[in-house]
């Protein structure tokens, strides 16, 4: 049995997270803005587990959590950054604002977090960074996104090599589309239109089990989108001329004239 902190517990990721979790008997502490639909989710999970309330917009976020943790005496040993945003629009025509938010959320909250559990953590630790195929791929309506999740692979990446010494374990895992809530109307519409395969987020949740038992640096979740990530870095022309051709469909999705 683990030990585990998790970010956006009651999302639709982070609750498939949870349920798996739970059900493979670790003890987690689930955090999320909502005291209700955190209630909600641990009166249906088996097992013993704590509830944290934060808003990781919260530029002390981090903090925040580390405290919190540390007057329970509570040493994770594993904390997964599952709390996630998104917005399907073009980047000129989006709220800056919003894109602040979108950042603090995707890329400095996991990175304030990590901050400041880092010195806690013991060797056989594993930080678990749940990134998105946008990380790897830039991809039009997901500018902001795509460069959020992108810092995250990065930082998961380098924070992986620098503490390589130290026992503590790194991990980025991206999955492809995926149905939960968080995407809008349009964003569902135009995988469809698209024809992009779309996953249930346990398929994320088995990911993140078996990353726990078997850990590894990086995955892509999915085929062809693993293939698509490695075209992407070794020959983005490629990748290019492939979503040239879809560009006049996302941006009628987004509602911009192609």
């Amino acid at each position: 049995m683990k030990d585990i902190v998790l970010t956006g517990a009651t999302g639709g990721i982070g609750r498939a997270i949870a349920h798996r979790l739970a059900a493979d008997g670790h003890r987690l502490t689930l955090i999320a803005r909502s005291p209700e639909r955190l209630q909600a989710l641990t009166s249906v999970l088996p097992g013993q587990h704590r509830l944290l309330v934060q808003d990781l917009t919260d530029p002390d976020s981090g903090k925040r959590i580390a405290a919190a943790l540390a007057e329970q005496s509570q040493v994770p040993d594993i904390l997964i950054n599952g709390a996630g945003i998104q917005h399907l629009e073009t980047f000129a025509g989006s709220d800056w604002n919003d894109l602040e938010r979108l950042l603090r959320t995707n890329l400095l909250a996991p990175m304030a977090l990590v901050h400041a559990l880092l010195p806690k953590l013991k060797p056989g630790s594993h930080i678990i960074n749940i990134g998105s195929v946008f990380g790897e791929i830039g991809h039009p309506g997901y500018v902001a996104y795509g460069a959020a999740k992108g810092g995250l692979k990065r930082f998961s990446e380098a924070l992986g090599r620098e503490l390589e010494d130290s026992g503590v374990q790194v991990s980025w895992l991206a999955p492809r589309a995926t149905d939960t809530p968080l995407n809008s109307p349009e964003a569902v519409a135009l995988n469809r239109a698209l024809g992009n395969r779309v996953d249930d987020p346990e398929v994320v949740a088995k990911a993140v089990s078996k990353l726990i038992r078997q850990p590894r640096s990086s995955r892509v979740i999915g085929f062809p989108e693993c293939v698509f990530t490695r075209v992407n870095a070794l020959l983005p022309r490629l990748v290019d001329g492939a979503i040239s051709k879809q560009l006049a469909t996302i941006k009628h999705h987004i509602g911009d004239k192609p």
